[in-house]
């Protein structure tokens, strides 16, 4: 009789039975190989600082940043390492403005408090000049008590924002080589993406609110820089509803309009306005490409006219680092956000325009 044939399910079956003594030695060997494929990718990681745009010695220079996420996973690592890449940029500047989102880090209320400032003063370590705070975590007593906190290590002139009450208009007011300069937060509560129950330490982005608000900034102030949320994540697209309130808080007296989605968008020159629509991420907590990405963005400001440097930056495992685009790559990026009112020049690792 002709010898059975066997289906490749059997042929398997009958591989593993006979193999089955060494299955063991086998998954840790493939598990150590993984590893050390692993270790050798992160080391072999090229991180690139971001290099610092020159200034003349009467220049203010401005550094802005898009979207910080400390979570859990971030702060398992050296957060010095982390942003390495960025020290030398924000050493170097007179004021600097990010965004950072509160983190659910511990189930004690206390040890999360402590945790979410342990994420801020390691920003303000930096040299933050002034933050952003974005809250959806944290219920209306913990922010409330971190912000006491906060204002206590640094003082009131630091942390945007002062809780969830929609007539809030809390800004920060600083003195800059001898300019002021003011810094308010604005969230769009009635986007369709934002949870208008939640916690949120930025005043409410409505014309009622941030009109009279930033008109009266402007008449105390030689310059008003609007952190901006508009509540849209993923949208590479600007929308109409973002481009009118934009425009309305030109009007009003901004003079640096900075938004914060998880992606980047595009500049727009509007009446000698600057709006960044979106500088997309510092760091992130998404496993998307697109959302480990950003502009950190520098201005050198004589007290009339500025010159800008954009430069893309990324996170690899973790870690911040200069992008270095290639072609293609660089094509996508300028085409989403250059646009006819500003034509951008590549210089020293980024891209350069003046106002």
């Amino acid at each position: 009789m002709k010898d059975k044939q066997f289906t490749i399910s059997e042929r398997v079956l009958k591989w593993t039975k006979k193999t089955k003594k060494y299955n063991f030695i086998i998954m840790i060997t493939i598990t150590i190989i993984a590893v050390l494929l692993l270790i050798f990718a992160m080391t072999r990681q090229t991180i690139e600082p971001v290099k610092g745009m020159a200034k003349k010695n009467d220049d203010i220079q401005m550094t802005y940043l898009g979207n910080v996420n400390l979570d859990k996973h971030m702060r398992m690592q050296d957060l010095d390492h982390t942003f390495g890449a960025l020290q030398d940029m924000l050493k170097q500047s007179d004021y600097s403005t990010a965004s950072l989102e509160t983190s659910k880090l511990a189930g004690n209320q206390n040890e999360n408090i402590k945790k979410n400032i342990e994420n801020i003063m390691s920003l303000k370590k930096l040299n933050l000049k002034t933050l952003n705070l974005v809250n959806d975590k944290l219920d209306n007593k913990q922010i409330q008590e971190l912000n006491k906190r906060i204002e206590a290590q640094t003082d009131y002139n630091f942390l945007t924002g002062n809780g969830s009450n929609l007539i809030n208009s809390k800004a920060v007011q600083q003195d800059i080589k001898g300019k002021k300069v003011a810094t308010i937060s604005l969230t769009d509560t009635r986007s369709d993406y934002t949870d208008s129950l939640k916690n949120t330490t930025s005043i409410s982005m409505e014309p009622r609110i941030f009109i009279p608000l930033i008109k009266k900034l402007k008449e105390q102030n030689d310059y008003v820089v609007v952190n901006a949320d508009w509540g849209i994540p993923n949208e590479k697209q600007v929308t109409t509803r973002q481009r009118e309130f934009a425009h309305a808080m030109a009007d009003s007296g901004a003079d640096v309009i900075v938004g914060h989605n998880s992606v980047v968008q595009e500049i727009e020159q509007y009446k000698g306005t600057d709006v960044f629509y979106s500088l997309g991420n510092v760091t992130a907590e998404g496993f998307l490409s697109k959302t480990k990405q950003g502009l950190a963005v520098q201005q050198n400001w004589n007290g009339k006219h500025s010159k800008f440097k954009l430069t893309p930056i990324k996170t690899k495992g973790g870690v911040v680092s200069e992008a270095n685009p290639n072609k293609v790559e660089e094509r996508k990026l300028l085409n989403n956000i250059q646009t006819k009112d500003v034509k951008l020049k590549k210089e020293n690792g980024g891209y350069v325009y003046e106002n």
